[in-house]
C-alpha cells in the first residue's frame, strides 16, 4: 500500500491507495498522453525520429499549463 500526502491550509492529509492504482496516479495520464500523441499508429524511421516527437511533445505540453493540468486532473 502507498500512502500520498498533500498540505493543505496548514495540515496534512494522508490518502493510502492501493499498489497499483493508476487512475489516481497523475503521471500514468500523462504517459498516456504521450504514448496517443506520440507512439500509438505511427511509423518512426529510426530513434532519432522518435527523440523529435517526444521533444515536440514536451515543448507542447510546457507551452499549454492548462490543458496539462486539466488532462491530469488537477484543475476544473
Amino acid at each position: 500500500m502507498y500512502t500520498v500526502y498533500f498540505w493543505d491550509r496548514n495540515a496534512f492529509h494522508f490518502i493510502y491507495l492501493p499498489p497499483y492504482s493508476p487512475q489516481l496516479n497523475p503521471i500514468e495520464r500523462l504517459w498516456k498522453w504521450l504514448k496517443d500523441t506520440v507512439i500509438a499508429n505511427v511509423f518512426h524511421k529510426d530513434r532519432n525520429d522518435i527523440i523529435q516527437a517526444i521533444t515536440r511533445f514536451v515543448n507542447y505540453i510546457h507551452e499549454r499549463l492548462e490543458e496539462v493540468l486539466q488532462r491530469l486532473g488537477c484543475a476544473g
